[in-house]
């Protein structure tokens, strides 16, 4: 071999082992296993072939990459759960009628918390009595679309990863231990027994110490012979009886010696009462006041009068490129709603943190926020979907938007920065008018999002 072949050897060895480098470091898998394409293994369940004879058909359903998907789920091992999940999503519905029917069918009802498909689901897969139950359930499964089957494999997961027990205690620094305290953040556990479930978003609007302050008025309240009460139906909440109390917030402004002031005060709500979220004041007056509760006569809300009939404006989509702080492009996506928020800028923050959303600061000083267990959908490189765990398609386009070239080459590393906006602030402004515009609206607070992971195919 000659010095010049062995030369261009060493470049084409070098430059394979950067490819796996940057793979590496995108998927979150080891070398040996980016290499060769497989994930991490995590052991979860054994669970044998299903025969589909049970759900009427003549096909076997291997249960490896669900079993493989659940143990992921207990490690909290974000990288195969996505690749994992897209495996399992493509394939045999049959092993989704399997997993989600097993569990599905023991439970009394669906959980609060679930997506509307999993609820549609559940009352087909509790239904056992019913004749042809197996074949209901696998058709129940086969007739969702990509986004409801999404969803209920979501849902499914999270039963399945409860029972399978918890990972292994990780060490202090683990991404592992980091995800999982992010994901029961807005809980409180309180000496009582009683969860305290805060509404996503309430760390925006107060300090931690204010937030275990309201856990520690509620159950001295309850001592006192003076309970909380549920803003929603005005009976008091005994939180020493209570397995779970949710814990929302209203913004309210008020003018005080001539000064605008802005407070915030806490929604206290039975869980049957509605789900816990951040409320402005006046949408909080008009929800009082068709339940039928009393409200003083300055914060009576005027009727709405009804729409009328037509077609809305359609919501904005923009693609783009960002530069991400620490270095690095990320993919990047704003939504504009074509309709603004009917009660306005407050309306509108409150209803994107109570979501999960997160204030996002375009200035380059901060990293950007992460938004855990949100996902983009693509198909083929188009965008059809943003996806949220437990909650289904927060965002939908039929037959999906058509992305460029550079954003689906910086979406390989599948992550993206998904941003919303209120209406209004871009339209149809180009070039320098729309970064200006969005850049103006980020000092103000209202652009709201954060990084989500990118699944689906690209191309």
């Amino acid at each position: 071999m000659s010095k010049i072949e062995k030369k261009n050897r060493r470049r084409k060895s070098h430059a394979e082992r950067e490819r796996i480098k940057a793979k590496k470091a995108a998927s979150g898998a080891s070398y040996t296993s980016a290499q060769s394409g497989t994930a991490h293994r995590h052991p979860g369940p054994e669970i044998g072939q299903v025969d589909g004879s049970g759900f009427g058909v003549d096909r076997q359903a291997d249960m490896q990459t669900a079993s493989a998907l659940i143990g992921a789920c207990v490690a909290k091992c974000q990288p195969c759960q996505a690749s994992l999940a897209d495996k399992v999503l493509a394939g045999d519905r049959l092993v989704i009628a399997s997993l989600a029917g097993t569990v599905y069918s023991l439970l009394p009802s669906s959980g609060a918390a679930c997506s509307p498909a999993t609820r549609r689901f559940h009352a087909v897969a509790h239904d056992t009595r019913r004749p042809g139950y197996g074949p209901a359930v696998l058709a129940a499964v086969e007739e969702l679309s990509a986004e409801d089957l999404e969803a209920l494999l979501e849902d499914t997961l999270d039963l399945w990863a409860a029972a399978a027990g918890t990972a292994p205690a990780a060490e202090a620094g683990d991404p592992r231990q980091e995800a999982a305290a992010e994901e029961d953040a807005h809980r409180y556990a309180a000496a009582s027994g009683t969860a305290y479930l805060m509404s996503a978003g309430i760390d925006q609007l107060l300090s931690l110490e204010e937030v275990q302050g309201l856990v520690e008025h509620a159950e001295k309240s309850a001592v006192s012979g003076d309970p909380v009460v549920c803003f929603l139906c005005d009976e008091p909440i005994d939180v020493t009886a209570e397995p779970e109390v949710h814990v929302g917030v209203s913004t309210r402004t008020l003018a005080v010696d001539g000064r605008a002031l802005d407070t915030v005060h806490p929604v206290w709500t039975h869980p049957g009462c509605g789900r816990t979220r951040i409320w402005p004041w006046p949408e909080l007056m008009a929800e009082r006041q068709r339940r039928g509760l009393y409200v003083a006569p300055e914060d009576r809300q005027p009727e709405k009068p009804t729409a009328p009939a037509g077609t809305r404006n359609a919501d904005y989509t923009r693609f783009g490129v960002a530069r991400q702080p620490g270095g690095g492009m990320v993919p990047l996506v704003l939504v504009e709603p074509g309709e603004p928020d009917e009660y306005g800028i407050e309306g509108y923050l409150a209803a994107r943190l109570s979501e999960g959303f997160k204030p996002v600061d375009l200035s380059g000083s901060q990293p950007f926020p992460v938004l855990d267990g949100w996902h983009l959908r693509c198909e083929r490189g188009r965008m059809v979907s943003l996806m949220r765990a437990g909650g289904g398609a927060w965002y939908r386009q039929e037959g999906g938007y058509a992305t460029p070239g550079n954003w689906r080459q910086a979406a390989r590393q599948r992550k993206a920065l998904f941003l919303v906006v209120p209406a209004g602030t871009v339209g149809d402004r180009q070039g320098d008018e729309w970064l200006a515009a969005v850049s103006r609206a980020a000092e103000a607070g209202h652009v709201l999002g954060g990084l989500v992971a990118v699944r689906g195919t690209l191309s």
